[in-house]
């Protein structure tokens, strides 16, 4: 595995990411030639957001978007992301433990101040994976190093408290990380993160660590409100993915996909009967195995 090498005068976003390609390196070795893991977020969001705390500059879903993200008191908009927490996160935890498929979940420190909500999740989910402070405050390089490493450690302090659980995996909020955070998350003793989708198969990061490529084109918010596709086109490019997938594991080895879903998308009434269809086509595949992230990395 090699280094891609920089310009002097190039500003590196990650310079610790080693890259291989395809041609020449050894297969990624699985048991199966399709390995799956479902990650279910249920984010906190927060009305206000306080300094020295950062916000996105744009974020997804609502009505009444005349700002890039929701003003103060959107009620309409914010009640959408309550959803997920309240009602469609045990949507889709119900479809997936009906069919056997275990799930892992991304809880923010936020959200554990919900009365009931980390224990009720808890009992359900496979495993629990740190999502940050909150789904609108997020990461950033203005952030000090103390204050990023403050931040994911009190981060997961918070959901290993309320859940009763040990937390070895990390998604940061909106995937905003910043050229500290591999290293923050190496020296924390975490086993995985999926912000960086980089390649289709598990990539160690070195002392322990992995990016699991959780995408952006397979995950429901991304693909139902930035690109806007209808959900029955949803299903049909999830679909088609796990095609292509087993077709090119056939020849290049064994593929990973992280599947990305959010409470407040797919556990929507109107969405559920995708996320059940394609796990039910998914656990029935006798090339695909369905892990939990700490499974796949462990």
């Amino acid at each position: 595995m090699t280094l891609i090498p920089h310009p002097a005068d190039a500003i590196v976003y990650a310079p610790d990411i080693p890259r291989s390609y395809e041609p020449s390196r050894p297969p990624w070795q699985a048991d199966a030639p399709l390995t799956v893991s479902v990650l279910l977020h249920a984010p906190a969001y927060q009305d206000v957001v306080l300094p020295p705390r950062h916000k996105p500059a744009a974020m997804q879903g609502g009505v009444g978007r005349e700002t890039s993200e929701p003003r103060h008191g959107q009620v309409a908009r914010l009640s959408q992301w309550d959803f997920g927490l309240t009602t469609g996160i045990f949507r889709l935890l119900d479809i997936a433990a009906g069919l056997n498929v275990p799930v892992a979940v991304a809880l923010d420190s936020y959200g554990t101040r919900l009365p009931g909500l980390a224990a009720a999740v808890s009992s359900l989910a496979g495993e629990i994976v740190v999502r940050g402070e909150a789904a609108n405050a997020i990461l950033s390089p203005a952030m000090t190093p103390d204050e990023q490493q403050r931040y994911i450690r009190e981060a997961r302090a918070a959901v290993e408290a309320a859940t009763g659980r040990t937390s070895t995996g990390w998604f940061s909020p909106e995937r905003a990380s910043t050229p500290l955070t591999s290293g923050i998350l190496r020296g924390a003793g975490f086993a995985w993160f999926g912000d960086w989708p980089l390649d289709e198969v598990p990539v160690p990061v070195g002392d322990g660590l992995t990016a699991l490529p959780f995408g952006l084109e397979t995950e429901d918010m991304f693909a139902l409100y930035t690109r806007g596709l209808p959900f029955g086109d949803y299903e049909r490019l999830l679909d088609d993915t796990v095609d292509q997938l087993l077709a090119d594991a056939a020849v290049t080895g064994p593929r990973f996909l992280g599947l990305s879903w959010f409470g407040w998308v797919l556990g929507q009434a109107c969405f559920a009967d995708v996320a059940e269809r394609v796990l039910t086509r998914l656990a029935a595949h006798p090339d695909i195995r369905i892990l939990l992230p700490g499974q796949v990395t462990g």
